[in-house]
């Protein structure tokens, strides 16, 4: 039986079983299973365990489990259960720096790393990487989303420059190819767009 949040758990249950299918990766698998289990505890010292050995790996090992998790996590319900706070710091973040300046032209760490710089930089090392294009729109529209939070009381920063940074993100989103994404966010979009145009023309 599952908690409450199913999704989450079906999560951890999903990622071990994948993970089962790497010689290499038995702890992992056995952390999740464990964590699916409500046994936090036992979870997080396997966790520790399995930590303490892959920051022992070469980097091409390393490589391929954080691509492996971080894919794995991409969109999932629970996504943060996969990663908990120990192996962000130990094993992905190093690995993922470590990466940028392994393979200067990969975009793929700057799309995990996830910060505006990074994934501006991942679309333009590979224009059609479609994560780091929707994570940058979902990026940059949070922080109008915030500047705008407050209306009709008030605008937390530039309304008119807001105006045109939105015009280039609704240029990215032309390029979004999953038709779900693109219509959630242009719909988002829309609305903030909306909500700064009746500001500015109150004023």
């Amino acid at each position: 039986m599952y908690y409450w949040r199913k999704d989450y758990f079906e999560t951890l249950n999903h990622a071990a079983s994948s993970a089962n299918s790497i010689a290499s990766w038995p702890e992992y698998a056995r952390f999740c299973l464990e964590y699916e289990r409500g046994l936090r505890r036992q979870a997080f010292a396997i966790l520790q365990g399995f930590i303490s050995n892959m920051e022992r790996e070469p980097f091409a090992e390393r490589r391929r489990f954080i691509s492996w998790l971080l894919m794995m996590a991409e969109g999932r319900e629970g996504q943060h259960l996969l990663i908990p706070n120990p192996l962000q710091i130990k094993v992905v973040e190093p690995t993922l720096l470590e990466w940028t300046q392994v393979e200067p032209l990969c975009a793929e760490p700057h799309r995990w790393l996830g910060d505006r710089e990074h994934l501006e930089h991942a679309l333009e090392l590979d224009p059609n990487d479609q994560i780091a294009r929707r994570r940058l729109i979902i990026k940059i529209m949070s922080c109008i989303d915030y500047a705008t939070h407050e209306l009709p009381l008030g605008y937390l920063g530039s309304a008119v420059e807001d105006l045109a940074i939105i015009e280039r993100v609704e240029g990215l989103l032309i390029d979004l190819t999953n038709d779900r994404d693109r219509t959630s966010l242009a719909a988002f979009i829309a609305e903030e767009k909306t909500a700064i145009q009746e500001y500015l023309r109150r004023k």
